[in-house]
């Protein structure tokens, strides 16, 4: 059988854990081989290709794109290159994994969605989140009646970045600002655990850095049902495990995830919080092989879409930043 040959776009620290998992999943199954890596920088594309044993390494996007043994690439640029290279990669036939977030607006992921779909190529974004076997325990606590009916959502993703104004956080023109970059998580969580369907209501506040990408956000949404989710991200904020930590409360209990995001321990709590049970789950690599066996059990199966994150997650999650931004900005 052949291998599903990867190529990873771009050099920096989240393209190095990707290509340390694949580099794992590549032993561990043989079922895809890491076979190509692009830099627009040719020492960094070559430093990267010696680092983690790939063989082929170019010096610009465009190279890695013709080539034909390529069959799905790794997106990991910074946000504002995100839709374009999905968009000329799923152009030049290859399957795409993006990093999130998979575009800027909801009207910048649409076209892409829809050349997927024309082309019948696979397509999805990087949100290793809801991979994790921690997460996915977690949801399945709560979508089995184990803390009853869902009433709250409080999820936070906060740090301090030492400010740069060329910096992809910082700067505009990078997709730079706290919601895009980490905002997302509780975003995310909060789509998935509310059900997956668009909020009733949102209210928003944002407080800009120098160069007027948003340093700090709060949002509150709202669901018909019910339920409402008190949210927030920072780049400016230190808070250390109190304010990287996801929180969903039911009638008959909650469920604490600390480091929601990179969640390796869910635990599951009366409405006393009292500890009932604890699900332990360490990562095998770093966090990066699941979603990476996810994208290979697609390709396998002639699926163009994934059924964990799907192509609507995206869209619906990419409208309520949008709407959060509106919002925060009025």
């Amino acid at each position: 059988m052949k291998k599903i040959r990867w190529g990873i776009i771009a050099t920096g620290a989240i393209a190095s854990k990707f290509a340390q998992a694949c580099r794992f999943e590549c032993d561990r199954s043989g079922i895809s081989e890491l076979y190509a890596v692009a830099s627009r920088d040719e020492v960094k594309s070559l430093n990267f290709a010696n680092t983690w044993n790939i063989p082929v390494s170019y010096a610009s996007y465009e190279e890695l794109l013709a080539d034909p043994e390529v069959d799905v690439v790794y997106i990991a640029t910074p946000h504002s290159m995100h839709a374009p290279l999905s968009y000329s990669a799923l152009q030049s036939g290859k399957a795409v994994l993006c990093e999130k977030p998979v575009s800027l607006h909801r009207d910048e992921l649409e076209p892409v969605i829809a050349l997927a779909r024309q082309k019948k190529l696979f397509f999805m974004e990087a949100m290793w989140m809801k991979f994790n076997p921690s997460f996915q325990t977690a949801l399945k606590w709560a979508l089995s009646g184990k803390i009853g009916f869902l009433r709250y959502i409080r999820s936070d993703f906060c740090f301090s970045a030492q400010f740069n104004p060329v910096d992809r956080l910082f700067d505009p023109a990078l997709g730079g600002g706290a919601l895009l970059d980490v905002g997302i998580y509780p975003v995310t969580l909060a789509h998935m655990f509310s059900g997956g369907k668009k909020p009733s209501s949102i209210s928003a506040i944002m407080r800009n850095g120098p160069t007027g990408v948003d340093i700090w956000n709060k949002a509150v949404l709202s669901w018909d049902s019910g339920v409402f989710a008190d949210l927030s991200s920072s780049i400016s904020i230190h808070g250390g495990a109190a304010l990287r930590s996801a929180l969903i409360v039911g009638e008959q209990g909650s469920i604490l995830l600390p480091d929601f995001w990179m969640a390796q321990r869910a635990v599951l709590l009366n409405t006393e919080g009292l500890e009932l049970a604890v699900a332990e789950a360490p990562f095998e690599c770093n966090g990066y092989e699941y979603e990476i066996r996810e994208v290979e059990h697609c390709l396998l199966g002639g699926k163009i879409e994934s059924s964990v994150q799907t192509w609507s997650d995206s869209i619906m999650v990419m409208e309520i930043l949008d709407q959060i931004r509106k919002v925060a900005a009025t």
